[in-house]
């Protein structure tokens, strides 16, 4: 639980943060300021010249294993997103991540540390981007942050709606379905059996989503979990609609009877709700 005064620390893991995006982590630095929240910034965080990381994948890993093995620092928040996450996972020691436990936030490409460290460290990982709280339409004043965010960490809340069947408990796992299958075939990916699986997307036609649900399905996925939370996918649901969507699950809900509710509060939008990746949740 976080309370004024904790110190928390800022990480890019993913693709380091450009110019034109540090103008909006200004604008978080004063929100987690009027929240209460000290700010511990990694040196793994802005973008380098004429380069996608913030810093080669060794030095961002040891970047957040700082940030972990302090005991001073009581969460931490990665602030990035794209493509480059995975890159860093060879180098963690989950090991001695698990004897400094704190949540860790982040969500888009950042799934697969999310993942990760829930599988490899057990400790609380959750679905979230910070940088929309500086955004104007964000629903939570910094005055009321830390109560929603002590909150929804223990017991999210969301409005969802079944697509077949009506209960669906597990502990979560999933993410951004793009980078979520970068762990697909190593060790860094968690067992699938009587989980809940969240996937979202940010991008992705019909076609592209239709082979990420294929890939799931011929891993053994959709045959384990309990069931299926769908979150946005935006340029789908955009350009086609909810119920494209919904057509490309159907196979694998009639082979499988598998249980799918659908949720449009979490994923890439500005509003999106805390998701607990590793927490056993009840719909």
């Amino acid at each position: 639980m976080l309370k004024k005064g904790d110190r928390v620390g800022w990480i890019a893991c993913s693709d380091g943060k450009s110019e034109q995006a540090l103008e909006q982590v200004d604008l978080l630095k004063d929100y987690f300021h009027k929240a209460g929240l000290n700010i511990v910034q990694s040196n793994a965080f802005k973008r380098e010249p004429s380069h996608y990381w913030s810093a080669p994948p060794e030095v961002r890993a040891r970047e957040l294993m700082n940030l972990f093995i302090d005991d001073q620092i009581a969460a931490i928040f990665d602030l990035s997103g794209g493509d480059s996450a995975n890159e860093i996972l060879p180098y963690l020691d989950f090991d001695k991540i698990r004897k400094h436990p704190k949540p860790f936030f982040g969500y888009s490409d950042v799934s697969v540390l999310l993942n990760a460290l829930y599988h490899k460290a057990d400790i609380m990982t959750y679905h979230f981007q910070a940088l929309h709280l500086a955004q104007e339409a964000s629903e939570i004043p910094s005055s009321d942050f830390l109560n929603v965010l002590n909150q929804t960490m223990l017991k999210p809340t969301f409005d969802y709606h079944f697509i077949n069947g009506d209960q669906l408990e597990g502990t979560v796992m999933g993410g951004n379905i793009r980078c979520f299958l970068k762990l697909a075939g190593t060790p860094y990916m968690p067992d699938s059996k009587g989980k809940m699986l969240f996937l979202e997307s940010r991008s992705g036609q019909p076609n592209r989503i239709a082979s990420f649900f294929n890939q799931l399905d011929q891993m053994g996925y959709f045959e384990e979990v309990s069931g299926v939370l769908l979150g946005t996918f935006t340029e789908l649901e955009t350009e086609y609609s909810t119920d494209r969507l919904i057509e490309l699950m159907e196979p694998f809900i009639l082979k499988h009877q598998l249980v799918v509710a659908k949720t449009d509060q979490i994923g890439h939008q500005l509003n999106s709700r805390l998701l607990p990746i590793g927490q056993k949740v009840k719909l």
